[in-house]
């Protein structure tokens, strides 16, 4: 009876454990189908990288479900948007954001760009709020991917960059401007640092409206973009 026991207490543990999403609302006809998700990393020359996936996607309550993927598979449903990223010492971060549907098979193959002084990416899903330096919930696990960027690449010194959405009819001078964006990278700089990355590592700076892309945004894709946060390789 305890063999028994045993037995389904540690296949209950193991179900628990894998990768899933919950069932989603249907909004539309048919059942709904979950289609398997792999991907693969490639680096210059088309070789193979080895590289760890970070996934994340929303339940039904709202709240964000975050995936550290041990195999390179998981089953997802084709109408839930699939967020990530892969990662990998030696390489820039690859994020990706797509809906399974649109996947012309159930593969997603991503390039990996080398490391290399100079170098600059897009620290994707880190979202502020507004004209304040408060950071949205769901950007824990961009701040967990960049931390994990940040320690699997222990010597990389970065410059992280914060930006705003500064439209013509805003009333905040460039100073102010630039000082918000300032502390929003000094708000991630004090995250890494308080996880373990060493202070040396970091400098930050914020751009004011010279670093707007969308001087009148028409979505929240756009505002998004204006309030990105970008990271810089200086050394390694």
């Amino acid at each position: 009876m305890r063999i028994l026991f045993t037995f389904l207490f540690l296949n209950a543990i193991a179900a628990w454990a894998q990768p899933r999403f919950v069932k989603e609302r249907a909004d539309y006809d048919g059942e709904e189908v979950m289609l398997p998700f792999s991907f693969e990393a490639i680096g210059e020359g088309n070789t193979k990288v080895n590289a760890t996936c970070r996934l994340s996607g929303r339940l039904d309550t709202g709240e964000l479900e975050v995936f550290q993927l041990d195999q390179q598979n998981v089953a997802a449903y084709p109408y839930r948007e699939l967020k990530g990223a892969l990662l990998s010492p030696g390489y820039l971060p690859h994020y990706f954001t797509f809906f399974p549907m649109d996947l012309t098979t159930p593969k997603y193959d991503a390039k990996m760009l080398a490391l290399q002084e100079g170098a600059t990416f897009v620290a994707e899903g880190i979202v502020f709020l507004g004209d304040n330096t408060n950071i949205y919930f769901s950007s824990a696990d961009a701040l967990q991917s960049l931390l994990s960027f940040m320690n699997m690449n222990p010597s990389v010194r970065v410059r992280i960059t914060g930006h705003v959405n500064a439209p013509a009819e805003s009333k905040l001078s460039d100073a102010q401007l630039m000082s918000l964006a300032k502390k929003r990278a000094e708000g991630i700089q004090d995250y890494l640092i308080s996880h373990g990355v060493s202070k040396h590592r970091i400098s930050i700076m914020g751009r004011g409206r010279e670093g707007v892309k969308y001087p009148n945004p028409q979505s929240e894709t756009e505002l998004e973009y204006n309030r990105r946060v970008e990271v810089e390789i200086l050394g390694f």
